[in-house]
């Protein structure tokens, strides 16, 4: 899963949504990202928030709690100087402790700790400047499948506002706010997020 943010200090390619997948992947829904968020939420804040394990054949929606898989480790990707290789990464990973209480770890965060942990569902400080959340969400994503499917039957757009075919799911998801100028350094930025797996 890939998105490159356009406009202001972004790069001028936005690339879209991923929410069907191949067989393979979506028996792994830990794995499954599905969408990549990137945007301005303050004076010199800038927000990313990944989501995975939403709408999937291979699985029911809506669900009733979060995938936080302790054998997946994620990674934001961001390349602040224009080369298409990350100039910052930020990793998360899961995990429990003696109470069996789900925790979120994330490591790479500049002006934080080398790793940083909190529980899920909860917003906490990264370090000076970044603060951070995980958790069970309705799915962010507006999908009209029916309009599409009309588009493409009759070569019109039928778009509605009031159908979102994806209203009512979930995804799981992970969000950092950051500050701008340590994000950046100044230049438009590209960021991707990838998943992997513990074998």
């Amino acid at each position: 899963m890939a998105a490159i943010c356009g406009g202001g200090w972004w790069t001028s390619n936005v690339l879209a949504s991923d929410h069907d997948e191949s067989p393979l992947v979506k028996m792994d829904a830990a794995q499954d990202i599905t969408d990549l968020y990137v945007f301005e939420s303050g004076a010199n804040k800038t927000t990313i928030i990944v989501c995975w394990a939403g709408f999937n054949d291979s699985r029911p929606q809506p669900d009733d709690s979060g995938v936080y898989d302790g054998n997946a480790l994620y990674t934001i990707h961001v390349d602040n100087d224009g080369d298409n290789v990350a100039d910052l990464k930020f990793y998360w990973r899961y995990g429990t402790n003696a109470q069996d209480e789900i925790g979120i770890q994330w490591e790479g965060i500049p002006g934080a700790d080398p790793a940083v942990s909190g529980p899920v569902e909860s917003v906490f400080q990264a370090g000076r400047f970044a603060r951070v959340w995980t958790g069970h969400a309705d799915d962010p994503f507006f999908f009209d499948a029916q309009g599409y499917l009309e588009a493409l039957d009759t070569g019109t757009v039928s778009f509605m506002s009031n159908r979102d075919f994806l209203a009512g799911y979930n995804v799981t998801a992970a969000a950092i706010e950051i500050d701008t100028d340590v994000l950046t350094g100044g230049n438009k930025i590209q960021v991707w997020a990838t998943s992997a797996r513990k074998m």
